[in-house]
């Protein structure tokens, strides 16, 4: 076998490195030694097969093309790639999951292409995106209260909360602009019932029931004692079987500030018997 020993060598001209037209093959347990700090290290090429690659600092410049051809890519199909480009640091893969440094530990975050991004605590998924909204599993808590939602049209959204009022008609009749009672015997008629809310929202639906009535009536929502035409719920007669009325005000909801005074008031009355007349309405805070 023959060897080459030398000090330094250089090309046949003298003047700089050797060029190894055939490639240069080092045996295996051996390396190649870049004794200048100073200088970066350069290979030029268009792959570099290795073991184990140990580098202080890798540096891979913007990528703009599609698929992109400067990145970092990892799998025998190139099933991870990791690039960066002039608007965002980008990792792609039709799975990626994020656990904890040692071994297979139980994954904290599992993103999967065309489905769901899933977050787990000690291996339970706990929230999980899904094709119609999210999932949650246990408690919901916040330190700053529910932002609720801005839609508005046949979904309730943020916090439905119930109020329910009403009067006993055993005792008098309700005229018109008496207003609902709450927890109250008789009935209101200057207007000044209502219950105050206590952040700002929206009315979103109602239900009237009546006992043992007789004779027709309209409630209309009140807002700060002021009658509003557009919130109105109206029956004629209830029977014993049909006795509720329910008003959905989902497409247009009534909108009130915090400190506002909600409440239903009498438009239109021709009782002549009413025993129980009980109001629920359902507001949504912002």
């Amino acid at each position: 076998m023959s060897r080459l020993r030398a000090d330094d060598v250089l090309n046949r001209a003298g003047t700089g490195a050797v060029n190894a037209s055939e490639g240069l093959t080092v045996p295996a347990a051996k390396s190649i030694t870049f004794t200048d700090a100073s200088e970066p290290t350069v290979l030029d090429g268009t792959s570099l097969t290795t073991t184990t690659l140990n580098v202080d600092q890798l540096n891979i410049g913007y990528n703009n093309s599609t698929p992109p051809t400067l990145a970092a890519r990892f799998g025998l199909n190139q099933e991870l790639t990791v690039y960066q480009n002039d608007f965002a640091s980008v990792i792609q893969s039709d799975k990626l999951i994020i656990r904890a440094k040692q071994g297979l530990e139980d994954p904290y975050i599992t993103c999967t292409r065309d489905g769901s991004v899933e977050l787990t605590y000690s291996g339970t998924a706990k929230f999980e995106t899904t094709a119609s909204g999210i999932a949650v599993a246990g408690e919901t808590t916040s330190t700053s209260g529910w932002a609720g939602t801005t839609s508005s049209a046949n979904v309730l959204g943020g916090l439905a909360m119930p109020f329910t009022c009403g009067l006993n008609g055993r005792i008098a009749l309700p005229p018109t602009n008496a207003t609902m009672l709450f927890g109250g015997s008789e009935y209101n008629g200057d207007n000044t019932e209502g219950a105050t809310m206590p952040h700002a929202g929206k009315l979103v639906a109602a239900t009237l029931h009546a006992e043992n009535a007789v004779g027709d009536l309209q409630l209309r929502a009140t807002l700060n004692g002021v009658q509003d035409s557009s919130y109105a719920m109206s029956f004629s007669s209830p029977t014993p079987s049909s006795p509720s009325v329910v008003q959905t005000f989902y497409s247009s909801p009534m909108t009130f500030a915090a400190g506002d005074r909600v409440n239903f008031g009498v438009f239109l009355t021709s009782l002549t018997q009413l025993e129980v007349l009980t109001v629920t309405f359902f507001v949504k805070f912002d």
